[in-house]
C-alpha cells in the first residue's frame, strides 16, 4: 500500500540522507533560529550566528534572522524624525543622543528626532530617500507619485512631459537658460504662466550656474514652444491686445485723438543693419524668435548692397516661420483704430491693410559709422578709416512684429557675419577682404502690460506727466521700495564703487529717461529716472545709448588662393547698449543685506558657445526700476475669450472674434 502511494506522488527532487544530515548540522552552526523560515535555501549566507544566538547580518540585509534586504540610501528631500526607535515609550532622544548604534543599518547609530544639523545642513541619508518604503522581501524601493530612482532620489517628470517638451536636471534648466529667457510669469520658459498679471522681472539672465544639493535630483519639464504646465500636456492659444484697452497717453476729445505717442503701447521692433562699400556681399546668420519663445536660426543669408538686389528677401525670410508663428499684422484704417474713439484695436480689420513684418530697405549713409566704436561712444556713426563715407552702401532689414505678434519677444541679433573671400570694391577693393559693419538692435521693446511712475502728474497745460516728489497712488504709509515693480532687461556690465556711471548690457531708453526732462517738458509716464541698485534708490541724470562691439575681424575656419593664403574676416558686429549716469555716486554695499565683496563690475564676450554670451564679472547684477504696472493689456485670447487647453484654440465672448479675440464684432 504504502509502496503504491509512492508511485503515485508527483515527480519530485530525490535527497539522499547525507544531505539531510548536512542541512541539518549547517542549520545548527549557522542559522540562528532553530526553525528557519522556507527560504532558508536563499538566505543561508545573509548572516552569521554569533554569541548568545544572536545573528549578525551581513551587509544590506537586517531582521532578527538577517531575512530581510536593506534598500538603497539617499538624500532625503525631506528630513523626517524616526520616532521611537528602542521602544522606551517615552520622551524621544535627542538629537546628540544617537541609538542602535553598531546596527547593521546605522553602523553609527541615528537619532529618535531630526538629525543633529549645522546652520545650513540638511538632506540627511535616509533609506530610499525618505519619499518611498521599503520592499525587505527583495531590497527595492517602492516610490511615492512623483519620484523616481533606486533609491527614490530622483523628482520624476510627470507623464514623461507629455511628448511635449525634454525631461531635465534643474542644473540642466538653468544652464539651458538664454539671455532673454524669463524666470517667471507671462512668456517665462515654462510657457504662459496665466497666474501672474504682466511682467515684473525683465533681467532674463541667462547660462545660469546651479549648484545647491538637488542639482541632479530635481528634474522638470523644458517644455516646447506652445506648450506649458508641469507636464507639457496642456497648449498655449494665440496672444491679442484688450480692444478695450486705451493706452494713458492717447488723449482724446470730440474730434478724435488729440495726441499719440509713439513709444506706447510697445510692439517689437528690430533692426538689422549692414555697411560696406560698393560691391559689398557675403552671408551672416540671424536667430530670430516669436513669442512663444521658439528659436529660428536662419543660417548664410546672404547680404549685399540694397540697390543690387542680391541679398535674400524678406519672402524667403519669412518662408522659416511655419503655421503663422510670425506673421505680417492686418490693420484698420486710422480713423477706424483712433478716431472712432474705440480701443487700441477695436475694429481692427475694417479697411485693413497690410504691415509686413520683414522689410528690406537703403541703409542711411549720412550719418556714416563711429570712427570708434566701442562701449563709450554715443550711439552715432561717422566716416571710418578704411570705408570712407563716400564709398558707404548696404542693406538694411526692418522687423515689425505689431499687434499681430504682441507680447514680449526675445531681442533678434546676427551673428557669422562672414564677407566673401571674392569680394571686390569699385576701386577693387581691400586686398580682396572687405570690410563691413553690422549693428542689430530693437527701435522698440515688446511688452504685455502698460507701466506707469507713481511720482509723476498730469499736467493739463503741457499735456504731459510731471514728476511730483509728494504724489503716490497709495494714501497714507508708502513703502516706497513697492513702487520698484519693474526688474529692468538684462543686467550691470560696467559700474565702479564710487562712480556715476553704470553701464547696462541691454537697450533700455523704452523704460528710463533723465531727470531733466522736468526742464524740458518732455517725460513720459511710463518712464522712470529712479533706479534701485543694491537696494538703494538712486537718480539718473542722462542717458543714452552706446554701441558695444561683439564680434571682431578674426582669421576664418577656411583658406583661399591656390598658395592657401589665410583669409582675414573683416567683420565688425555692434548691439546697443545703456549708459547711465547718476546724479550720485554709486556705492558698492560691503555690510548687511546685499553686501558684496567686490568694487568693480567689468564684462567680456565668452565664445564657448556657437552665440557668445555676455558676461558680467564678478556678478550679473540687476537693476529696478520704480515702475509699477496699471493694466496687462496683452493675454491669450486678448482677455475676450477662454482657452482651450486641448486644442488651443480660443472660444471668445459674445461680441468679439477672430482667432485671438481681439476684434469687436457687431451684436445687432
Amino acid at each position: 500500500m504504502l509502496r503504491a502511494r509512492a508511485r503515485n506522488k508527483a515527480p519530485g527532487v530525490r535527497f539522499s540522507n547525507r544531505f539531510f544530515f548536512f542541512i541539518l548540522r549547517l542549520i545548527t552552526t549557522v542559522s540562528c533560529p532553530l526553525f528557519p523560515p522556507a527560504s532558508l535555501l536563499f538566505r543561508l549566507s545573509s548572516g552569521t550566528c554569533s554569541l548568545h544566538d544572536q545573528c549578525t547580518c551581513c551587509r544590506n540585509w537586517q531582521g532578527n534572522d538577517c531575512s530581510q534586504r536593506t534598500c538603497p540610501f539617499g538624500n532625503a528631500h525631506v528630513d523626517s524624525p524616526k520616532g521611537d526607535l528602542d521602544g522606551s515609550t517615552g520622551t524621544l532622544s535627542g538629537p546628540t543622543n544617537p541609538l542602535v548604534v553598531g546596527s547593521t543599518v546605522y553602523p553609527f547609530g541615528t537619532t529618535e528626532q531630526y538629525p543633529d544639523a549645522f546652520d545650513q545642513e540638511g538632506h540627511f541619508y535616509m533609506e530610499c530617500s525618505n519619499k518611498g518604503l521599503c520592499n525587505r522581501d527583495d531590497g527595492s524601493c517602492e516610490c511615492f507619485p512623483g519620484y523616481e530612482g533606486s533609491a527614490c532620489q530622483r523628482a520624476s517628470c510627470p507623464n514623461d512631459c507629455s511628448g511635449h517638451g525634454t525631461c531635465e536636471t534643474i542644473k540642466e534648466l538653468a544652464e539651458d537658460r538664454e539671455d532673454g529667457d524669463l524666470a517667471k510669469g507671462a512668456y517665462a520658459m515654462s510657457g504662459y504662466a496665466s497666474a501672474h498679471a504682466g511682467i515684473g522681472d525683465l533681467s532674463g539672465i541667462g547660462d545660469i550656474t546651479y549648484e545647491l544639493w538637488d542639482k541632479t535630483l530635481t528634474m522638470g519639464c523644458k517644455c516646447d514652444p506652445g506648450f506649458m504646465g508641469p507636464d507639457c500636456s496642456m497648449k498655449i492659444c494665440r496672444y491679442g491686445v484688450d480692444p478695450l484697452f486705451i493706452p494713458s497717453n492717447y488723449l482724446y476729445s470730440a474730434d478724435g485723438v488729440i495726441e499719440y505717442d509713439w513709444d506706447a503701447p510697445h510692439f517689437e521692433k528690430a533692426y538689422v543693419e549692414i555697411i560696406g562699400e560698393a560691391g559689398m556681399k557675403g552671408q551672416f546668420d540671424l536667430t530670430i524668435y516669436d513669442v512663444y519663445g521658439e528659436k529660428y536660426v536662419l543660417d548664410a543669408l546672404n547680404y549685399a548692397s540694397y540697390e543690387s538686389g542680391n541679398y535674400t528677401s524678406c519672402a524667403d525670410i519669412m518662408k522659416h516661420f511655419p503655421n503663422d508663428k510670425i506673421k505680417d499684422t492686418v490693420v484698420g484704417t486710422f480713423h477706424h483704430q483712433m478716431a472712432h474713439k474705440g480701443g487700441l484695436v477695436s475694429s481692427a480689420y475694417v479697411g485693413g491693410a497690410t504691415k509686413p513684418f520683414c522689410t528690406a530697405m537703403m541703409v542711411n549713409t549720412t550719418e556714416g559709422i563711429s570712427q570708434s566704436v566701442n562701449i563709450d561712444t554715443p550711439l552715432q556713426k561717422n566716416a571710418l578709416g578704411g570705408l570712407e563715407l563716400a564709398d558707404q552702401t548696404g542693406i538694411r532689414y526692418e522687423f515689425d512684429y505689431n499687434r499681430g505678434n504682441p507680447g514680449y519677444i526675445k531681442d533678434l541679433f546676427i551673428d557669422n557675419v562672414t564677407p566673401e573671400p571674392t569680394q571686390a570694391g569699385a576701386a577693387g577693393g581691400d586686398n580682396n577682404d572687405g570690410i563691413v559693419y553690422a549693428y542689430y538692435g530693437i527701435t522698440k521693446q515688446g511688452e504685455v502690460a502698460e507701466y506707469s511712475d507713481t511720482n509723476k502728474n498730469f499736467d493739463a497745460s503741457t499735456n504731459r506727466f510731471m514728476y511730483a516728489e509728494e504724489n503716490y497712488f497709495q494714501s497714507g504709509k508708502h513703502d516706497v521700495l513697492n513702487d520698484y515693480q519693474v526688474t529692468l532687461p538684462g543686467f550691470i556690465i560696467s559700474a565702479k564703487n564710487g562712480s556715476k556711471d553704470v553701464v547696462l548690457s541691454r537697450d533700455n531708453h523704452f523704460y528710463l529717461e533723465g531727470a531733466d526732462c522736468r526742464v524740458a517738458g518732455i517725460c513720459k509716464q511710463y518712464k522712470t529716472a529712479k533706479i534701485l541698485l543694491f537696494g538703494r534708490e538712486y537718480t539718473i541724470n542722462r542717458t543714452q545709448e552706446e554701441w558695444l562691439q561683439v564680434e571682431y575681424p578674426h582669421p576664418s575656419d577656411y583658406v583661399v588662393g591656390p598658395e592657401s593664403e589665410v583669409y582675414n574676416k573683416r567683420a565688425h558686429v555692434f548691439r546697443p547698449v545703456t549708459n547711465m549716469t547718476l546724479t550720485e555716486e554709486l556705492h558698492f554695499p560691503h555690510e548687511g543685506v546685499g553686501m558684496v565683496d567686490y568694487n568693480n563690475i567689468s564684462y567680456w564676450w565668452s565664445n564657448s558657445a556657437s552665440t557668445a554670451i555676455l558676461k558680467a564679472y564678478p556678478e550679473r547684477v540687476p537693476v529696478k526700476a520704480k515702475l509699477v504696472q496699471v493694466y496687462q493689456y496683452v493675454s491669450e485670447c486678448s482677455g475676450r475669450g477662454t482657452c482651450d487647453r486641448d486644442t488651443g484654440l480660443c472660444s471668445c465672448f459674445t461680441g468679439y472674434s477672430h482667432d485671438n479675440c481681439d476684434t469687436q464684432t457687431p451684436v445687432c
